[in-house]
């Protein structure tokens, strides 16, 4: 299954067009399908068949234009406002002229018949939003915003058009004024900016239909974010034969901790064993392992010396990069600390480590200032940023992070070659010219330690030789699906971090692993 963005979309567009179905076959068969819809909808829910498309003046208006046709034509009563004048597309405005050819159906303008046309709105029992298709970005006009204010509140059903008018389907945003539909019918594939708050509330049911894109139309599209979830997770995570030995399933170091955040150390080790990982070993200091190791006894431990803060002392970084070798992968920044010490010791394992890096949290932090020392790592590193982070690495606000996470995280992992996992609802995986989209979890991930969890299930899998790209999507489908089974059980409100560990033990269970 694939999300494009709008721009993704233009190019399948042009690819049909070029490939043997026209832009105006697939604007047929889009008012084709959403005339169905209307018709479906009425029959069941026994409607009237009083029908008002609210159409813009480009293609997205053309959809409408097809579909009030054809419903006319079949005995609806059907009104069409123009609420952005006269078509302004070639193909908007042909299929118009074939529309007021139609004796059945009603045209008004929002400009000059403003009064009928809010009457109209008021009687209808379903009115389509065809106003602005997926390239809208910026805010609606406030007439636009009045009259999606009016049909809000009159009770016919609404339905979107490929998406509720006002909506960014890169960033998920809404303009002020975007009207709640009952549902929406998008057109060859659901948009990747629906899968974002606020967006994905405002659609309702989102129905994909059919309108001709065929596979070649996909074909030279780099980074078309794809869907990432059980299938695809437990066909890279290994089966565990009979014969098997905890040698078969990798080697991790996780260097983790100080002793204000002990507990970070204790998630992430935790949930690296959790999800099958032969052998753990955390890297901490003396302390923090004195404060956590009978809570994970099936650990192995690399105590190190600390500095009075509590922190991971700096001359600690030979030891902690003698402890990567033969290692399968290394795992670096759960409640480490930000100080002139870790970050030396961050620095370097980031150069000296020969295998797979999992930075995350204050891994992350400790590098934010000389970003570009990722570039010397010898094998793939991967980074877990949440918004904040994204927006350090990336010299913008963290405002601006969350409202463009992906092509953030495009533009961080094209620059420097790493693989970003940006979380997220949903979280977004990149790298290698691949965009994976992870929709499972829930607001109750929303808790200190979750990202803990995250690190030490994405670091474990790598370390069982799952190739870090899978691994990172993997991780954060598992620790999704946790998550979503630690909320059933205990609340939204009430799981916990550690609840999200345990219930990783369902997950795999239910694929009999």
């Amino acid at each position: 299954m694939f999300f494009p963005t709008p721009r993704q979309m233009r190019t399948i567009e042009e690819n049909s067009d070029k490939n043997g179905v026209s832009y105006r076959e697939l604007m047929e068969n889009a008012g084709g399908e959403l005339a169905i819809l209307i018709d479906k909808m009425t029959a069941e829910k026994k409607l009237r068949r009083d029908i008002v498309f609210l159409c813009g003046s480009g293609n997205n208006g053309g959809d409408g234009f097809v579909a009030a046709a054809a419903l006319a034509e079949n005995g609806f009563h059907v009104t069409v406002i123009l609420t952005c004048g006269e078509p302004s597309s070639e193909l908007a405005a042909l299929e118009f002229r074939r529309l007021c050819e139609t004796e059945e159906a009603d045209v008004l303008s929002l400009d000059s018949d403003k009064d009928a046309a809010l009457y109209r709105i008021s009687e209808a029992s379903v009115i389509a939003d065809a106003v602005f298709g997926t390239g809208f970005h910026g805010f609606l006009p406030p007439d636009i915003r009045e009259c999606f204010s009016y049909a809000a509140k009159c009770s016919g059903i609404k339905i979107a058009v490929d998406v509720p008018s006002g909506g960014d389907c890169l960033k998920g945003t809404v303009s002020e004024g975007t009207m709640e539909c009952s549902c929406t019918l998008t057109f060859g594939y659901k948009k990747i900016g629906m899968t974002m708050y606020p967006l994905a509330d405002l659609c309702g049911e989102i129905i994909t239909a059919d309108i001709g894109f065929t596979d070649e139309c996909l074909s030279d599209i780099d980074l078309l974010p794809e869907l990432f979830g059980e299938k695809e997770a437990f066909e890279v995570i290994p089966p565990r034969h009979k014969n098997s030995h905890k040698g078969d399933f990798g080697k991790l170091l996780n260097a983790a901790g100080c002793s204000r955040m002990s507990g970070a150390a204790l998630l992430s080790t935790k949930a690296a064993l959790k999800c099958g990982t032969g052998l753990v070993t955390l890297a901490s200091s003396a302390a923090v392992i004195d404060r956590i190791a009978s809570a994970v006894p099936e650990a192995t431990y690399l105590p190190l010396p600390e500095e009075k803060d509590g922190s991971i002392a700096g001359i600690a970084a030979d030891a902690v990069i003698k402890g990567t070798e033969n290692r399968s992968a290394v795992s670096i920044g759960c409640g480490l600390s930000v100080t002139a010490g870790t970050k030396n010791i961050v620095k370097n394992v980031i150069k000296a480590a020969a295998c797979p890096i999992i930075l995350d949290a204050d891994g992350i932090n400790c590098i934010s200032d000389n970003i570009d020392i990722i570039k010397d790592a010898k094998n793939k590193l991967i980074i877990t940023p949440h918004a904040g982070e994204l927006a350090r690495i990336a010299g913008v606000s963290p405002s601006e992070a969350a409202a463009d996470r992906l092509t953030i995280a495009v533009n961080i992992s094209r620059e420097y070659g790493v693989i970003v996992a940006a979380k997220g609802v949903p979280t977004f995986v990149v790298g290698e010219g691949k965009v994976y989209v992870i929709p499972a979890g829930n607001p109750g991930l929303s808790k200190g330690g979750s990202g803990d969890v995250l690190t030490g299930i994405i670091a474990g899998l790598c370390a069982q030789g799952i190739a870090p790209l899978k691994a990172a999507a993997a991780g954060v489908f598992l620790h999704g699906a946790a998550a979503d089974i630690a909320a059933e059980r205990f609340s939204m409100a009430a799981m916990q971090p550690s609840d999200v560990i345990e219930c990783l033990s369902f997950v795999f269970k239910k694929q009999n692993r």
